[in-house]
């Protein structure tokens, strides 16, 4: 009962802060990641700032459900939402046309980087806030990715909230980039999946939908 508190205590003290503005530091099953709500300009801005990460360069987005697929990518048919809820929650981020109607300074293009991150503190976060957010990693631009609280703290200190892993601890590989914006979906980044493990998914799933 005490952990379920102290998840519980987590959760909220995550959501405040991105409610109010602030950057919080989520675990995933791949890395942590610095999130702010990507509905919130001035948020996203000091993000970019505290990463140093150009602000033309946009940031993965983490979505709360699949239902958000169709809010933020213009090209959902039915075989990619079947890939999508084979694959997430899990490290494979997928790249689609940006939808013109949704819009955050975060995704600067017009194509979005999306994925729900398997981590059962970022999931309930997600849940809490009912709407995407960065996740862009939780480091310098250039530097390593950290896999641990102690090593976000070693870089932005106090300027962002660090919420623990609880359990699952990130495993330092990034994830995946399947580029799903052409005809043939392509791998841009290797990541947690390996080229096996996607292409039994997109055999399963889009080669399916194509018949």
């Amino acid at each position: 009962m005490e952990q379920r508190g102290e998840f519980a205590t987590f959760v909220e003290r995550g959501r405040e802060a991105l409610m109010s503005g602030g950057v919080v530091a989520v675990p995933t099953e791949t890395q942590y990641a610095l999130s702010v709500l990507a509905s919130d300009g001035a948020a996203v801005m000091h993000c970019f700032a505290l990463k140093r990460r150009p602000d033309c360069d946009p940031m993965p987005i983490f979505l709360p459900d699949l239902t958000w697929l169709d809010i933020v990518a213009a090209e959902t048919p039915a075989a990619l939402r079947s890939l999508a809820a084979a694959a997430w929650p899990g490290p494979l981020t997928l790249v689609l046309p940006r939808h013109p109607s949704w819009r955050s300074l975060a995704v600067p293009g017009k194509t979005v980087a999306v994925r729900i991150p398997q981590n059962p503190l970022a999931l309930a976060l997600l849940a809490a806030v009912g709407e995407p957010i960065t996740g862009s990693s939780a480091n310098r631009h250039g530097e390593p990715a950290p896999v641990s609280a102690i090593a976000v703290h070693e870089t932005f200190g106090d300027a962002v909230t660090i919420l623990p892993p609880m359990g699952v601890a990130p495993e330092g590989t990034a994830s995946t980039i399947l580029d799903c914006t052409a005809a043939t979906p392509r791998i841009v980044r290797a990541g947690a999946l390996d080229e096996a493990q996607v292409g039994k998914l997109l055999s399963e799933h889009l080669a399916a939908g194509r018949r």
